[in-house]
């Protein structure tokens, strides 16, 4: 069994982001020989996950832009006979008052198990952990929600004001003491500041690692070198797909030198109890 903790399926208004997320990393990040996807209805989806074993994927909500919204992604989490797809409240907004006014209205429906954040939305440009942020993570705490925030360097390289150090995640390190009830997810895995994300999960047992599609980027071993050390409890897979192909992120997580025992944990379990899921 394995749990996708970050894909994109074309769910029923999201279909132009699907569409437009294709190999999308292949695009933004110069990755050369991906191929696109082949799927390009949720049924070719949904066999695609049987084909790798897939057996639950989370859907990272964004905001509330239509065609990318909390209101269609709780629609489709509404009609589906199983949970094997699993929501996220989008959290992205220009401001913390928005991010918080999402989790206020969606987390009282039952139909989601986490928050997620691109902090690169919020106006102006707010450092990752920042005491201004405290409310989002006191309403994802109140109502036991764990908060996935998408976190790389390339977060602080996009917009008119560049800024390499923007999401080092050193900065969440306050956070997530100050709310150690609070389970966070650093999504992307702050790559490429791979040994500072280690530090952060080291010296706090509540901050999980999902690099996804960045576990094939260079520097990216020191993940294995971690969770054989220490965390193995503290990493969770997750694919970006359909960013990237199924392939391309499964085949390289399982090639690796893993100890015994710890590949089931990543998979699985850690995710499991995160989403609670049945062990």
């Amino acid at each position: 069994m394995t749990i996708d903790f970050r894909m994109k399926p074309p769910i029923p208004a999201w279909e132009r982001l699907f569409e437009e997320g294709r190999n999308a990393a292949g695009r933004w990040l110069n990755l050369r020989g991906l191929e696109p996807i082949p799927s390009e209805t949720l049924d070719d989806v949904i066999g695609e996950m049987d084909a790798q074993g897939i057996t639950h994927a989370v859907i990272m909500g964004r905001g509330n832009e239509p065609g990318s919204s909390n209101a269609e992604l709780a629609a489709f989490l509404s009609g589906q006979t199983s949970n094997r797809f699993i929501g996220f409240i989008g959290a992205d907004s220009p401001d913390i008052a928005g991010a918080v006014d999402a989790v206020e209205t969606f987390a009282p429906t039952g139909l989601f198990r986490g928050v997620s954040l691109n902090p690169a939305t919020l106006q102006p440009r707010t450092p990752i952990g920042d005491p201004s942020c405290d409310p989002l993570f006191e309403a994802a705490r109140r109502h036991g929600l764990p908060l996935s925030i998408t976190v790389s360097g390339l977060l602080g390289l996009s917009g008119e004001s560049i800024d390499y150090d923007y999401a080092r995640p050193a900065g969440l390190i306050r956070a997530a003491k100050a709310y150690p009830d609070l389970k966070i997810i650093l999504s992307h895995g702050a790559w490429p500041f791979v040994s500072e994300a280690i530090t952060a999960a080291i010296v706090c047992p509540n901050i999980y690692l999902s690099p996804d599609l960045y576990f094939r980027f260079p520097g990216s071993q020191l993940y294995v070198e971690a969770v054989n050390f220490q965390l193995s409890d503290q990493l969770l897979f997750g694919s970006c797909y359909p960013n990237v192909p199924y392939d391309f992120a499964i085949s390289h997580f399982k090639s690796q030198n893993w100890n015994e025992g710890v590949l089931r944990k990543i998979l699985y379990e850690n995710g499991a109890k995160l989403l609670g899921l049945p062990l």
